[in-house]
């Protein structure tokens, strides 16, 4: 009877030593990251369905037209503030079209709460906490695993895993030209050849994605890329700086700020007496930002962010991320002063860093913000990763030795040469991205003792 474990022919050649290697570390990362795996796709097509179809609040809500002007800003908002008394206005967003709703976004407490207002009938149509939303809860389970930091940490090193399995497949996929065919089932055979297909073909896009993502995590994206991509607020010249960052303008757990500007601090009002100095006058209010707002080229669609604290200012953007522009290139964010009405800084996807630009891109790609065709291959890189996991279980399944409920180890030949091309890429992962890192010396250590664990062990029967 054939040992369901010898796959390969001559198994002290060097393609079968590499092979074997390259499965194993495969074999290995796959344990660990499908069942998540299978998590962030399925919440990613959770977020995309309220990205697109609806929106991250539920159901769209449209508006009766009238002949008459619409309400204004300062009305709307005074409309909003007797909604929820006592909260703290954070977010204005002008409706979209002649039948859409206004919103703002109002902080109580803990909580993030959007506010629908007819802006005709000035009457609210809905008041809706943002992170009790459908689309907020996947977007915490596909960010953080509802752990928080803790959270974090796991998805990033997911996310590495992730990759080291498509570089072991696309390794394989090259290395089994010189590995002598197997003898395999014909069922066996069809998945195998779909599941290689798959992982080959989607690797690029997979990758991309799986990038993308990472550069919102705490440590390769926090700590590292975000850092050098981080727009420089000294490019603004002389403007007086707040104690807080764009990403104070994140709301609950959604990111709304750019990437490249989230580390960057925010530009500070005048002391409220030396307003006048900067020849304007005390009577900035909501409706003054908004005609400026349109008056600079802004529009239809943007968005307000109210000044918080004595020295806030007025946050005009439009962005990708957030569905104001399908054009990452059109992307642009002003700041007013709160007291002048006088624009203090501003920023555009032409100030970005090349790798700012780059995740401009990435990001709207990634959130399916570029219109039907970056919505449809979203769709494609979830399938893809949901069929490649549930493909790669069964195939895992169907070579479980007969008779046992063990889903047997891929066989270790001998031990890989330190200067082989498969070494070459374990060690640049692991400095590429110091978790992943980290996790491959955790995972070696962990089967050494596993090992020895089995050594002192008689009749231990652990495929190691």
């Amino acid at each position: 009877m054939n040992n369901p474990l010898q796959e390969h022919a001559a198994p002290t050649s060097g393609a079968v030593q590499r092979y074997t290697a390259a499965w194993r570390w495969h074999f290995f990362a796959g344990i660990v990251v499908i069942p998540f795996l299978l998590v962030l796709a399925t919440t990613g097509l959770v977020m995309l369905y309220y990205s697109t179809v609806a929106t991250p609040l539920g159901e769209h809500l449209y508006v009766t037209t009238s002949e008459g002007a619409s309400t204004t800003p300062v009305q709307q908002l005074a409309t909003a503030q007797a909604a929820l008394p006592g909260a703290t206005a954070a977010l204005y967003i002008p409706a979209p079209g002649r039948n859409g709703p206004v919103q703002f976004e109002l902080a109580q407490g803990d909580s993030i709460y959007a506010i629908d207002i007819d802006p005709y009938t000035n009457r609210v149509l809905r008041v809706v906490d943002k992170d009790l939303t459908l689309y907020a809860l996947a977007h915490r389970i596909h960010g953080t695993l509802l752990l928080g930091e803790v959270g974090d940490t796991i998805v990033e090193v997911v996310a590495g895993l992730a990759l080291l399995m498509l570089a072991t497949g696309v390794y394989m996929w090259f290395q089994q030209r010189r590995v002598a065919p197997a003898a395999l089932s014909s069922r066996r055979r069809g998945w195998r050849r779909w599941h290689m297909l798959t992982g080959l073909y989607g690797a690029i896009v997979l990758s991309f994605f799986l990038l993308s993502g990472l550069a919102w995590t705490n440590v390769w994206g926090g700590k590292w890329v975000q850092a050098w991509g981080t727009f420089p607020a000294e490019k603004w010249g002389p403007v007086a700086l707040s104690a807080n960052t764009h990403g104070a303008m994140n709301h609950g757990a959604h990111k709304e700020v750019p990437w490249s500007l989230e580390q960057t601090p925010l530009p500070a009002s005048a002391e409220e007496g030396d307003h006048t100095a900067h020849g304007g006058s005390a009577a900035v209010n909501l409706d003054a930002i908004d005609q400026l707002a349109r008056a600079s080229g802004f529009g239809p669609r943007y968005r307000i962010n109210l000044p918080q604290g004595a020295d806030g200012v007025y946050t005009i953007s439009s962005t990708s991320m957030n569905g104001e522009t399908d054009r990452p290139g059109d992307e642009r964010t002003v700041h007013v002063d709160r007291h002048s009405g006088k624009v203090v800084a501003e920023v555009g996807f032409d100030d970005y860093s090349l790798l700012a630009k780059s995740m401009a891109v990435g990001v709207a790609v990634h959130q399916g913000s570029m219109g039907w065709w970056s919505i449809a291959l979203d769709v494609l890189a979830c399938t893809v990763v949901i069929f490649l996991c549930i493909s790669g279980t069964l195939l895992w399944w169907l070579r479980r030795p007969a008779r046992t409920g063990w889903l047997p180890v891929p066989p270790r030949r001998t031990s890989l040469p330190l200067r082989s091309g498969l070494t070459v890429l374990l060690l640049a992962m692991g400095i590429t991205f110091p978790l992943l890192g980290a996790a491959l010396v955790a995972g070696v250590i962990a089967y050494a003792l596993l090992k020895r664990l089995q050594q002192g062990r008689a009749g231990c029967k652990i495929p190691v």
